[in-house]
């Protein structure tokens, strides 16, 4: 069996894009377990990136429209067998449900993993131009899909609400194990040290909930650093907000770092902190707990069940930046008591043991193979 994924990008595993990560990773993951995977990128150029790959990636062109598709994109779907499995990623755009349409018409199954985009929460940002869009645009494409893939357990429902009826499979992404290492950063800091790395998205990550809890610690003699490992459009905000607060001695911008000068950054902190409003399962929180870092995480990650039974960090007992406040006291006087460290073993086994691409990619092969049964 042929097994296609079409995104919009190149699957990079070093992009800030968490959905091209994914891809390229469920694509890695398959091909390993004997399967025929390519790759679709749609992209304005047509450089291939220089990542190593055991999957073939072809990079197509997007119209300017949209809505039409390449001749070339096109001539490949009309040479696909039969058997072909597709499979798109990504939500809110006008691509993936006209090359959707095209393989309908050849009656060529497809899948689709929207990667959390659908979330209530979400969707108050730009409300109705987003249930609009999906009215319009993406309601048909959901309801063909042969299953659609929910990463985290809040998802499921989410999906159902827009696309009621259809066949939803929870599948959460995982992460690569990855090398233990001692890199602790130059220069003199205060401890304990506590980071956030990812896009500077306010209100989806709940930033501004950590700012101000983390001026909140600090007003009570709180001890250590905040370091804020990416970038993005609300940096400006933030930094705002943190000098404000009156914190910004004590918080520390390092823009988007990538690839090792990341992973030492994110090695070199006490704890890893996630305090999001909504999500799945945050691709970062998973990079931080493979390289044993404690995760101090909002419930609304999706992973507390995981971490609560793991012992890999503390769940905020409430989304709020008083709730942010507490897990750090409480944070820090683990830190105080050298028992941070051990949480972050548990960290790092909860990934060996249950966040593992292979059974990922076993979950995937047998929803694809349920839902051929019932075509």
């Amino acid at each position: 069996m042929k097994i296609i994924h079409i995104l919009q990008g190149k699957a990079k595993p070093d992009s800030l894009s968490g959905v091209n990560k994914v891809v390229h990773w469920m694509a890695t993951s398959q091909a390993r377990l004997g399967h025929d995977v390519e790759v679709w990128g749609l992209a304005v150029s047509m450089a291939l990136p220089p990542h190593s790959r055991e999957y073939n990636l072809r990079l197509f062109p997007m119209t300017r429209l949209r809505v039409t598709l390449s001749p070339e994109v096109k001539a490949a779907i009309s040479q696909l067998e039969p058997d072909t499995w597709v499979h798109f990623h990504c939500a809110y755009t006008l691509s993936l449900p006209a090359i959707a349409q095209f393989l309908r018409k050849r009656g060529l199954a497809y899948g689709v993993t929207p990667h959390g985009l659908y979330a209530s929460a979400g969707l108050k940002k730009s409300r109705w131009k987003k249930r609009l869009w999906i009215a319009f645009r993406e309601a048909e494409y959901l309801r063909s899909a042969a299953w659609i893939q929910a990463i985290g357990v809040s998802e499921v429902q989410e999906i159902l609400r827009i696309a009621p009826g259809t066949r939803v499979v929870l599948i959460p992404n995982c992460q690569e194990p990855l090398p233990p290492r001692a890199c602790p950063v130059s220069g003199k800091m205060r401890r304990p040290l506590i980071g956030f790395c990812g896009q500077l998205n306010m209100q989806h990550k709940g930033l501004d909930l950590l700012i101000e809890g983390f001026a909140a610690y600090k007003a009570k003699a709180g001890a250590g650093e905040l370091w804020l490992i990416g970038d993005g459009r609300d940096r400006p905000r933030l930094e705002r907000q943190a000098a404000k607060s009156g914190a910004m001695p004590y918080v520390r911008f390092f823009g988007a770092k990538h690839g090792e000068e990341k992973f030492d950054l994110v090695a070199s902190l006490d704890a890893f902190i996630h305090s999001s409003r909504w999500d799945v399962l945050p691709g970062a929180c998973m990079e931080a707990a493979a390289l044993g870092r404690p995760l101090l995480i909002s419930r609304e990650t999706n992973m507390a069940e995981y971490v609560e039974r793991s012992g890999a960090g503390l769940v905020l007992d409430e989304t709020s930046a008083a709730g942010v406040a507490r897990v750090l006291d409480r944070a820090s006087r683990l830190y105080e008591a050298n028992e941070l460290q051990q949480m972050g073993e548990n960290a790092r086994a909860l990934i060996e043991k249950e966040f593992r691409w292979e059974e990922n990619a076993r979950s995937f092969i047998a929803a694809i193979a349920a839902a051929r049964r019932t075509i």
